[in-house]
């Protein structure tokens, strides 16, 4: 006698265009609501957020739209001030562990996930969604926006929209923009005129803006995956190096900081800018958009090698916190409904990506942007940068790692201060280039040193 066994069909949930696999508490929640058995409005959820009036508008259409899609939802939108209002909001409301005395769903860049996951402060997908939910939801996704949501190999949200720096490139003073980092180069060489205020780039230094040079030779600050600190590897010397010979001589070094960089571009002092869409609306009030070009960082190729600056990218992230299933399971399934939504319906992703100007990282809304770029410029150069990127760590330990900030200062202060006391410029390169190698591995020692001290 033989015997056979079938396994059950694991559910699946439609979410405009996109089908994946989902529990069936889901799969019959959305049955429920959409019948009718779940009375209209019965199940509140709060969605939190800090961002800026005109970002909100392309939101309010988004919740509508999904509300009138779930009839049984009530999605109650929280603003807060800033991020740290809003950052504090969670922390004591998932403390004090009352549903509706905070966000069930909020959003925010996903490098908060390692410190809220860590306290418990947010739920991870794997929680109530099978894997194959997670294998659905990943494929259709940008892999590094799938891996910077990821934490300790659960998923924590569903990321919507990513940023990365890029160059933009003001058209009226460069009529062709560069290719590679020698065209690059170039035209850092022929405007540079300090004289005449006038310098080839402008350029913030931090770590994150020099983060481009650092992976571009193999070097890195943190690795989550392998957790190793970079900050004084070869090739994160040898990109530092690099910057300090080929980029730092053709900028405005007495003030390498925001504002003042910025402005540069904004009042024509500068033909290229490295930053990201945080300034596009400073840039559109004094150069004009249609008078800018958006790209990723060009390769710099060396003896027929090509080295890709790579620099960080931050990922806008739909969290789901304790307070959602603390409220029952109606409202955890609401919450993660509404995730789902915002991140994988096309119409969601290209209303935000269209009136807000977000680099979407869906594939297929990615694939839309490419057959339609002429139609939308700056947020194709910037998905370029993003493609080419790497996650911020989400891992609190990147808290720690951030110090090398002060040692990269001091690197550059060495070349800031020579040529603020009239030495000639070739002694100020040598002078921050012989600071690279001590001023990193100080930071090494003072990094391990402190995250030895660090609990996670």
């Amino acid at each position: 006698t033989t015997t056979t066994t079938t396994t059950p069909a694991v559910p699946t949930l439609t979410i405009g265009n996109t089908t994946i696999r989902v529990s069936s508490d889901l799969a019959n929640f959305v049955a429920a609501c959409k019948s009718g058995s779940i009375p209209a409005g019965s199940v509140e959820i709060i969605f939190g957020h800090a961002l800026a009036s005109n970002e909100i508008p392309a939101f309010n259409k988004v919740i509508q739209d999904f509300m009138k899609e779930y009839p049984c939802i009530k999605v109650t939108v929280k603003p807060y001030a800033d991020m740290n209002s809003l950052k504090s909001a969670v922390i004591a409301a998932v403390a004090v562990g009352q549903p509706g005395a905070g966000p069930d769903v909020f959003t925010w860049a996903h490098d908060w996930i390692g410190s809220f996951a860590d306290a418990g402060r947010i739920v991870a997908l794997d929680k109530y969604l099978p894997p194959e939910s997670i294998q659905d939801i990943r494929a259709q996704l940008l892999p590094v926006a799938g891996a910077a949501v990821t934490y300790k190999l659960k998923m924590y949200g569903v990321p919507y929209a990513g940023e990365a720096i890029a160059l933009i490139i003001n058209k009226k003073m460069v009529s062709t923009p560069p290719t590679t980092f020698d065209e690059m180069k170039a035209i850092m060489q022929q405007f540079y005129n300090p004289g005449q205020e006038k310098y080839g780039l402008a350029y913030q230094i931090d770590p994150y803006h020099i983060y481009p040079w650092i992976t571009a030779f193999g070097g890195y600050w943190y690795d989550q995956l392998t957790d190793t600190i970079g900050v004084n590897s070869t090739q994160t010397k040898e990109g530092l190096i690099f910057f300090i010979e080929n980029i730092l001589p053709y900028l405005y070094y007495q003030d390498l900081g925001a504002p003042t960089q910025p402005n540069l571009f904004f009042t024509e002092k500068a033909p290229m800018i490295i930053t990201g869409p945080w300034n596009l609306a400073g840039i559109n009030q004094t150069i004009g958009l249609n008078n800018v070009i958006v790209e990723a960082i060009p390769p710099i190729i060396i003896n027929n090698t090509k080295y890709i600056p790579k620099p960080f990218s931050g990922f806008r992230n739909m969290y789901i916190t304790a307070l959602a299933e603390q409220g029952g399971k109606n409202r955890i399934l609401a919450s993660i409904l509404f995730t789902l939504y915002v991140g994988l319906n096309d119409d969601a992703v290209k209303t935000l990506m269209v009136e807000n100007g977000y680099v979407p990282v869906k594939l297929s809304v990615l694939q839309y942007l490419e057959a339609d770029k002429d139609k939308y410029p700056i947020v194709y150069g910037f998905a370029q940068a993003v493609i080419n990127s790497t996650p911020m760590p989400n891992s609190p330990k990147m808290d720690v790692v951030w110090n090398v900030g002060t040692y990269l200062n001091a690197v550059i202060n060495a070349y800031t201060s020579a040529m603020s006391a009239g030495k000639p410029q070739s002694e100020a390169i040598q002078a921050a280039v012989a600071q690279v190698g001590p001023q990193l591995d100080q930071a090494y020692a003072a990094i391990v040193q402190a995250l030895s001290t660090l609990t996670t």
